[in-house]
């Protein structure tokens, strides 16, 4: 009996390079695929390298593997949301946006495509049924590798065909597998915690091919003058530091683009009870009503919270505590105990 085609998209680091052979150990016929989607920094070797890792992986491991260019899809829909989302006064995430909007749609495409019936990739999240036979989405076992924030704009539709080799792994036990499968180097590569397209420069740098700074004032919660900023794309909700004010602490409360205005408050200025979310998907739709639990940036620690309205196009939670930091255009994720419900785009709190 022929083994079941998989089709597993490759970065050149260790997690997708690991999770090639254990998806082999697991009775699969592996095709790997790298997507070149970015122009790098010239200065930079890491990109040309990273390709060739993920190649000298597949020959090792001995699979089928292919590079293909998708740059133009990924500029005008990933790199050009992330500018005008800055433009806006908005913080994106624009792996949580590539993940629902491009990089498993197209996974899905080009398994079709080499012929595959799965596709995976190297995140660190589980696909589990339930007795009913529906597939849903949890955390990692390892709450400190989890990625599954990232992870709830998946169609539902696709969740059936893709698989999660390292759910059940943490760092170290994935590193040791690479060593025992005699990939010395790729073991011990450093995982970015950069965005893809910025390596090499820091988000204002890249942000500055796109948007001239240009500055305006620093106000209050009251609309009193207290400085001036060098660019709205320069700060975020929730920052602290580089404001350049005596006193304090100040926090950024309010990116106004409008004004081209940066409002400042004290701590308490920044608590939010209230948050609605737009443009929302739904792995498994929860009731208004539902007791869950709800994060509102990959780092913030799942809080509890009330779904109290609930429409197609929107949905507000209310958190039993107050929660710090709540960022338009960051993702609001829905769980119940390790269960992604799904999620939504912040869009106004209070």
């Amino acid at each position: 009996m022929p083994k079941p085609r998989i089709l597993l998209m490759m970065s050149g680091g260790v997690d997708s390079s690991v999770s090639a052979a254990l998806l082999q150990e697991q009775g699969y016929e592996v095709v790997g695929l790298t997507l070149e989607q970015y122009k790098p920094d010239p200065t930079l070797k890491e990109h040309c390298t990273d390709i060739e890792d993920a190649r000298h992986v597949a020959q090792r491991l001995g699979f089928e593997h292919h590079v293909l260019n998708t740059e133009e899809k990924f500029y005008q829909s990933v790199i050009l949301h992330f500018v005008e989302s800055y433009k806006n006064g908005l913080t994106p995430n624009p792996c949580t946006h590539c993940n629902r909007n491009l990089k498993f749609q197209e996974a899905y495409e080009f398994a079709q495509k080499f012929n595959c019936a799965f596709f995976a990739t190297g995140h660190y999240a589980r696909l589990l049924q339930d007795e009913q036979g529906r597939w849903g989405l949890y955390r990692a076992i390892y709450k400190e590798r989890d990625q599954s924030y990232f992870l709830y704009g998946v169609r539902r539709e696709l969740v059936p065909l893709i698989r999660f080799p390292l759910g059940d792994k943490n760092k170290e036990q994935v590193r040791e597998v690479a060593r025992r499968l005699g990939m010395k180097k790729i073991s011990e590569k450093e995982g970015s915690q950069d965005i893809c397209f910025t390596k090499g420069t820091t988000y204002n740098e890249f942000l500055s091919r796109f948007i001239p700074s240009q500055e305006g004032p620093i106000l209050s919660c009251r609309g009193e003058q207290l400085g001036t900023h060098s660019g709205i794309t320069n700060y975020t909700i929730g920052q602290r530091k580089g404001l350049g004010l005596a006193g304090g602490p100040f926090y950024v409360c309010e990116i106004d683009p409008r004004r081209n205005a940066v409002i400042i408050g004290s701590k308490e200025d920044l608590a939010r009870c209230r948050v609605t979310a737009i443009h929302p998907r739904w792995m498994t739709a929860p009731a208004v009503g539902d007791r869950v639990m709800a994060q509102i940036r990959s780092r913030h620690v799942p809080a509890p919270a009330v779904l109290v309205e609930m429409t197609e196009d929107q949905f507000t939670i209310e958190f039993a505590q107050a929660q710090y930091g709540v960022a338009p255009g960051q993702a609001l994720v829905i769980s119940i105990e390790e269960q992604i419900l799904g999620g939504g785009e912040i869009h106004s709190s209070q």
